[in-house]
């Protein structure tokens, strides 16, 4: 009896590593520009992550490489000031694209397939709180269980694009691009517990599909992501 208590013991330890372990998906923000010429293998990569459930991959298209010729058609300044953020957060020396940063955390080059996949791996170990996300009949609405403290974000994005470039560094090529971020804001700040919120269709950023982030103060690191099945 004493072997079958411990045994028992030791599975649900087990099965609660494994818990933690399998917490959540992990967010990975692309930073990457029409106009530049080492983004599209980036750019692929970030849709295979696209189509995994372990992974939250969103690409936020910044605006730093119009002046060369072509001008990003999902650019927007706000996620340059976005990247800036966490170069001051990750003490980066600059920034660049595409950069992957995994879960507000970790860094690497975007196209660096093995060097992002130990990010996510690592980044997969954490515990998270329990977070989710569904459609509601006149919007969205999510809720949030754990320990932490951090700002909520919504995020809407656009599965997939394919768009000419005439110009510039890719000039001539069809680019694919996915999960391009069309609009994110601030919906709320948690301290830890339960929270619910309904978000009316109103108040959700342009977007085919959104996602909730739940991040610490100042892009620090992300304690929770989800998006709507």
């Amino acid at each position: 009896m004493r072997f079958l208590v411990t045994s028992l013991a030791a599975f649900a330890m087990l099965i609660s590593a494994e818990s933690a372990r399998a917490g959540g998906p992990v967010l990975v923000e692309l930073f990457t520009s029409q106009g530049c010429n080492s983004c599209p293998p980036a750019d692929a990569y970030l849709g295979d992550l696209a189509k995994r459930r372990d992974v939250v991959a969103l690409a936020f298209h910044v605006d730093y490489w119009d002046y060369i010729g072509w001008k990003d058609t999902f650019a927007d300044a706000a996620w340059t000031k976005r990247q800036r953020e966490y170069s001051r957060s990750l003490r980066t020396a600059q920034i660049y694209t595409p950069q992957m940063v995994v879960d507000g955390g970790q860094h690497a080059v975007g196209s660096d397939r093995r060097a992002v996949e130990r990010l996510i791996g690592d980044a997969a170990k954490r515990e998270r709180p329990a977070l989710e996300l569904k459609r509601a009949a006149d919007g969205l609405a999510f809720k949030i269980d754990g320990q932490g403290e951090a700002e909520i974000w919504i995020v809407g994005f656009d599965p997939r694009h394919e768009t000419k470039v005439a110009r510039g560094e890719n000039a001539g090529k069809t680019l694919a691009e996915f999960n391009v971020v069309r609009g994110m804001r601030r919906i709320d700040a948690w301290k830890g517990g339960a929270l619910s919120k309904t978000l009316a269709a109103g108040e959700l950023p342009p977007g085919g599909a959104h996602a909730v982030v739940v991040q610490e103060a100042g892009l620090g690191r992300v304690l929770a992501v989800a998006t709507a099945p």
